[in-house]
């Protein structure tokens, strides 16, 4: 179509009489109206290619080998990187680094799953016993006996804000599992709250001294009061 309008512009038409024509050889494919005025416009400047001039800046398409693969090392340095440092980073628009991403690569991004604490296989198994003969005591009796139960938890109040869940974010890929972290505050400033509980509610809050622990008297004194 360029260069039609290129040979019929050289005879002196117009721009609308070239698009009309193109218009009843080519029906919808033929190119837009402001196309072929443009296009009439360069070659009455003296335009002799029919190529477009060079332009400044990345390609329109910019997902290629090289930049999958820049994005996959980046991630792979560190998976806490976000989007938006791997856009800064590689030079790349936000939508291209997310089509690298997902389409790929195949990563999805998931918050790092907190647990209480890091149990070994001992410990987990002692755990599964002593439900096991609770279980056993409490099943002859049915439900009437929770109403005797008093039980109590604790958890520690740091004196700093946790950060959130969202900066533990970490990019994983479909076969993934999603990592684990233990929750911070083992080494950090902290106060003990305790409280204890019954079938119809809570009994007794307290919060412990400085660097006090949990023990079994501690238990036994607060139960039995």
């Amino acid at each position: 179509m360029r260069f039609y309008s290129f040979m019929r512009c050289k005879l002196d038409e117009s721009a609308k009489l070239i698009y009309e024509t193109l218009q009843t050889v080519c029906g919808d494919c033929a190119c837009y109206y402001q196309t072929v005025c443009r296009w009439v416009k360069q070659f009455n400047e003296a335009k002799e290619s029919l190529s477009d001039c060079p332009r400044p800046g990345r390609p329109k398409s910019c997902v290629n080998e090289q930049t999958i693969a820049s994005i996959k090392k980046d991630i792979g340095e560190d998976p806490h990187i976000s989007m938006q440092e791997l856009s800064d980073t590689n030079g790349l628009l936000y939508g291209a680094v997310h089509a690298i991403i997902t389409e790929h690569i195949c990563m999805k991004k998931v918050c790092v799953r907190w647990i209480p604490h890091l149990l070994t296989v001992d410990q987990k198994r002692k755990r599964v016993q002593c439900a096991t003969e609770l279980l056993n005591i409490f099943e002859p009796h049915g439900t009437k006996k929770l109403s005797d139960i008093v039980t109590g938890d604790e958890t520690w109040f740091p004196f700093f804000i946790i950060p959130p869940k969202r900066l533990n974010r970490i990019w994983i890929d479909g076969q993934g599992d999603r990592p684990v972290v233990l929750r911070p505050g083992f080494e950090s400033g902290k106060r003990m709250f305790t409280v204890f509980f019954s079938y119809s509610g809570p009994l007794v809050d307290d919060i412990l001294p400085q660097d006090a622990t949990i023990t079994a008297s501690y238990y036994v004194q607060n139960m039995v009061s």
